[in-house]
């Protein structure tokens, strides 16, 4: 399972706008991956955050939650101790906190939050391999939110328009 990569779309090579951003899931901290990396310095606008003159930092906290009841296969595991067949049905939540400072000042903070729900059959593989799917979704919606916040030169407020 590897909930720090980013395999959707490949970005420039570009000087980092965050600080190296971690991922803590339950007592492990890790960093992102060198794409995924390039993707969230790519999101935040230029335009109204220079990179010459601002920085960010960024942590997201993985955690995942069991859906209903245990399983009546779980039996089957105490066993036999290779069960293949341990079916999960769990949400995965993603929380995001970022800041922006520009010239030492914090001019900008957001938290996101994400979640995606993943239930599988099988045990093992192709379980990591919907979980891996379900982390580069949770990446894209960051990513793509994440870009429509830092976007200051917006018409409109969304909520606001739809009042009228």
């Amino acid at each position: 399972m590897s909930l720090t990569k980013y395999d959707l779309q490949e970005f420039p090579k570009t000087i980092p706008f965050f600080e190296p951003i971690t991922l803590t899931f339950g007592e492990k901290t890790v960093y992102l991956d060198t794409n995924l990396q390039r993707a969230y310095s790519f999101a935040v606008d230029s335009a109204s955050y220079p990179m010459e003159s601002c920085r960010g930092v960024a942590h997201i906290d993985a955690s995942v939650t069991p859906d209903g009841e245990g399983s009546s296969w779980n039996i089957g595991a105490a066993f036999i101790p290779f069960w293949p067949m341990l079916p999960v049905s769990e949400t995965w939540h993603y929380r995001m906190e970022a800041r922006i400072f520009c010239h030492g000042t914090l001019t900008f903070k957001v938290e996101f939050e994400e979640s995606e729900h993943v239930k599988a059959f099988w045990y093992g593989r192709m379980r990591a391999d919907l979980v891996n799917d379900a982390s580069q979704e949770m990446h894209r919606k960051l990513l793509e939110r994440l870009k429509f916040e830092t976007r200051l030169v917006r018409n409109t407020d969304l909520n606001l328009a739809q009042d009228f």
